[in-house]
């Protein structure tokens, strides 16, 4: 009886991945594998839950208080009383978690094996996917001012959030030789899997291969090339529209608290990021060739790290090789489009009547 904890990292194929998990739910469990369903949003608001991070997502903590519970009750009575022989359970949101919050997160699953999968994804679209998210959550920064602040600036790992410390958020992030050692330090030796996502131009199927094999489940149960909801990626117009936008909104939302800020931009997030920006989405922009000698370094300490902790890695070493821009590659940093109104779009997302009807779904 397995239980596997898929904690990230954050933008490497997790809403693929979850996606399939998901939509093959009852060819899964005729194959003794569960994907735990207690109510739509539960992984997701599990995860919050572990993570004490109700604010900085808007969400209402009597909402998501004993979801993580829930999910793992769930995961366990399939194993124990209905004959499962393994139980996914997958968010990134979960992938940060401090040594303390890694504790209490494995408590509910005493007992049971289990085993720790993270995936990972080359460092120069990791950039770019880190700085694109950050904006959708309502972020206002450049990507010149992320390379100054968080890129090129790592304090290394000792300063990290676990030490009191201040780490660039981007290197807590993405450290998965870090996230790895947190979340197997408390269970037995192999217990740790890093799935590499495949380079640009790979076979779509080939991460879903990769990722159940790291959690022994049978390749052929699930159709990899099933059409899913993903998570798209914004075209550099596109994202300096929105960071206009987020401007915007900081200044119409002063009046309210943190959660009600944290609120109004997830409405942004959920209705224009991921909805109308999306449908015109140009070419994702690339993080400028310079960055090489900062990502390339740490990706290579990092999967040297995890080969010598024992952890089993699923893909090649070149998969990790950063993406970074060529000749003519978009830069991540331009102007919105021509007669763009970020003011109007603004107001408009954030009437009163369409804030109240769109969290009255919720």
């Amino acid at each position: 009886m397995r239980v596997v904890l898929h904690i990230g990292l954050p933008k490497t194929g997790t809403t693929y991945l979850q996606g399939l998990l998901a939509g093959h739910r009852d060819a899964l469990r005729a194959a003794g594998v569960v994907y735990p369903f207690v109510r739509a949003g539960a992984m997701f608001e599990g995860a919050v839950e572990v993570r004490g991070s109700e604010a900085k997502f808007g969400l209402d903590p009597a909402r998501v208080r004993g979801t993580w519970q829930a999910v793992c009750d769930r995961a366990r009575t399939f194993l124990e009383q209905e004959g499962g022989s393994t139980a996914v359970l997958s968010h990134e949101v979960l992938a940060g978690a401090t040594p303390e919050q890694v504790r209490r997160a494995l408590a509910p699953l005493t007992g049971l094996e289990v085993h720790v999968v993270v995936t990972a994804r080359d460092l120069g679209r990791q950039a770019v996917a880190h700085w694109q998210e950050q904006v959708k959550l309502g972020a206002t920064t450049s990507f010149a001012e992320l390379e100054r602040t968080e890129l090129r600036a790592d304090t290394g790992r000792d300063a990290g959030p676990d030490a009191g410390g201040m780490r660039p958020h981007f290197w807590h992030a993405q450290d998965f030789a870090a996230a790895l050692q947190r979340w197997t330090e408390p269970l037995p030796e192999g217990r740790g899997h890093l799935v590499l996502a495949p380079a640009p131009g790979a076979p779509r199927a080939l991460l879903w291969e990769r990722f159940a094999a790291a959690c022994g489940i049978d390749p052929a149960i699930v159709d990899p090339l099933a059409a899913v909801g993903a998570n798209p990626s914004l075209g550099a117009e596109q994202v300096a529209l929105l960071r206009a936008v987020n401007r915007e909104v900081e200044q119409l939302a002063t009046r309210g608290d943190a959660a009600d800020v944290a609120r109004r931009l997830r409405l942004v997030k959920r209705e224009y990021a991921e909805g109308v920006l999306a449908e015109h989405a140009g070419a994702p922009p690339r993080a400028p060739a310079a960055l090489r000698e900062v990502l390339e370094p740490a990706s290579r300490a990092w999967l040297d790290e995890v080969r010598a902790a024992g952890h089993a890695v699923h893909g090649e070493a070149d998969d990790l090789a950063p993406v970074l821009a060529g000749p003519g590659d978009p830069a991540p940093d331009t102007a919105p489009p021509a007669g763009a109104d970020p003011a109007a779009v603004a107001a408009r997302l954030l009437a009163p009547e369409r804030r109240r009807r769109w969290f009255a779904k919720r």
